[in-house]
């Protein structure tokens, strides 16, 4: 016990230093804020509301976590985020799980964990609101679940795995069925075609539906009309409709988001065909990579619900006897990449004495010649340096916090309407603490509050900042821009009065 508690300890501070430190993240993360802070405020909780309007383009669960967050911690970034964090770590849990449950091998277990947690897109999702983790996470656990009902043939595991897809059917809509169903569907079939046959299978299926479904009946009877455009948009035509994007978009994209141990996966993954004990991850690594493969629109948190299994397999194959010069090679080269890169940030974005022990903590595994954690170290140095360093430095160009209390010093009571012209910041709802009006031009408004590009008007301004006009989601992107200068514009606050812009 004391080994995997100062084998997870590490993780949970990572994951959870900084966390609060950033503001609200443009434009994803706004959504969740916002909504789930008028959930508390309000009281409903069945229908989100941003910036005024309906969003049901998620189900509720999401939504209800950062609430609850809020309710515990206060309404603060770091509340917003708490059980993003808290669930990615307890996938990594759960990873561990799945992984001592087929291998019976406590090494490869803890290094399964340790892939999962350390791979870039899923620590990144942790650390920002949105449905990508919890929904992973409860996919996993009913996955999980399901594997114990079906080895120990006790039906409480059954039963609660199916309670946790409804979890994942509420935090991401169909495919918190769809995934968990098809991975034992295809496993069974080609394993166990027999277990298909009996009836508790189609019984659960009606139970998520029920269980999983009641939110979606609910809006269709309180919003038919909006909620029928947005539920068709979000889970019919993304699979065929909205954008098309080439086939092997993730097996290209694994390559970035599965670091540090993307390049090992794929010899790993045509091993594990070889490997008896591996037949569960691998149908699920192979279901949901080919499932989103098909579907025209890709984007890479898609295929995240299979990084659980990518780690099983990955690590299991690193801790094999076969094939060891060519781990020994990928795992040198990854954490070679990643030192490089971890330096370079210090160099190109921002310079910290941190970066010293970073680095010789990055090659402790090269020293001792334990190069299959070489990968693990250095993402691990790399992250550090990026929540420690980068972000902050990042923070310093975006003042959202201070134009927010710069509106309710001059409004605290929200009586004067708010405009944003020239752009939206779509998190200025939620540190306003208000409704902000957008796409409306400065001839349209006759009075109230304004943040307005300065080369759109001559009002001298109140106070003034410089804003980035992109989205923040790209988030290297966002940090070339920063040190390049581009799409930034100055913004000042204004007060209208009669159809006239002045400052005060």
């Amino acid at each position: 016990m004391k080994k995997k508690l100062v084998f997870f300890l590490p993780l949970v501070f990572l994951y959870f230093f900084n966390l609060g430190y950033n503001a609200v993240w443009i434009p994803n993360e706004s959504f969740y804020a916002d909504a789930s802070k008028n959930m508390v405020e309000t009281g409903n909780y069945l229908t989100p509301v941003y910036n005024g309007e309906l969003r049901l383009n998620k189900p509720p669960l999401t939504y209800w976590l950062s609430a609850l967050g809020f309710k515990i911690f206060g309404i603060n970034e770091f509340g917003l985020r708490f059980f993003q964090a808290f669930l990615g770590i307890l996938t990594g849990v759960l990873t561990y799980l799945v992984s001592k449950k087929l291998t019976k091998k406590e090494d490869v277990s803890l290094l399964s964990a340790l892939i999962l947690n350390l791979s870039f897109i899923f620590i990144a999702n942790a650390r920002y609101t949105s449905p990508e983790v919890p929904f992973t996470f409860f996919i996993t656990l009913s996955l999980y679940l399901w594997l114990e009902y079906y080895t120990e043939k006790k039906n409480l595991f059954f039963l609660l795995a199916l309670v946790s897809s409804s979890l994942a059917v509420l935090t991401k809509g169909p495919a918190g069925f769809a995934l968990p169903a098809g991975v034992i569907f295809f496993y069974l079939l080609f394993n166990d075609p027999k277990e298909l046959l009996k009836i508790r299978y189609y019984l659960g299926t009606a139970f998520v539906f029920i269980a999983g479904g009641w939110w979606f009946l609910y809006q269709y009877f309180a919003n038919k009309e909006v909620f029928l455009e947005v539920f068709i948009k979000e889970n019919i035509k993304r699979i065929y409709a909205l954008q098309k994007d080439p086939i092997y978009f993730y097996a290209l994209d694994i390559n970035v988001s599965f670091l540090p141990y993307s390049l090992l996966f794929f010899p790993a993954v045509f091993w594990a065909f070889r490997k008896k004990e591996l037949r569960f991850p691998l149908t699920w690594f192979l279901f949901i990579f080919t499932l989103f493969s098909l579907v025209k629109m890709k984007i890479p948190v898609y295929i995240m619900p299979a990084y659980p299994a990518m780690a099983v397999i990955t690590a299991h194959f690193l801790l094999s006897s076969e094939m060891r010069k060519v781990k020994v090679f990928l795992s040198l080269l990854l954490g070679t990449l990643i030192s490089l890169a971890l330096i370079l940030s210090a160099v190109y974005i921002k310079m910290s004495l941190f970066i010293i022990p970073l680095i010789f903590l990055a090659f402790i595994p090269a020293f001792t010649r334990r190069f299959i954690l070489f990968p693990a170290f250095a993402g691990f140095a790399f992250l550090l340096y990026l929540s420690s360093v980068i972000l902050p430095f990042v923070e310093e160009y975006r003042p959202y916090r201070e134009i927010g209390r710069a509106i309710k010093d001059i409004d605290p009571s929200g009586k004067l309407k708010t405009y944003e012209v020239g752009f939206f910041h779509h998190n200025l709802p939620f540190y306003a603490d208000r409704v902000v009006i957008r796409n409306k031009s400065l001839s349209e408004i006759k009075e109230g509050l304004i943040l307005v590009r300065s080369d759109l008007s001559e009002c001298e301004g109140i106070k003034s900042w410089k804003l980035y006009t992109s989205s923040e989601s790209r988030f290297f992107k966002f940090l070339m821009d920063i040190k390049r200068g581009k799409r930034f514009r100055e913004f000042k606050l204004c007060i209208l009065t009669q159809g006239r812009l002045k400052s005060r």
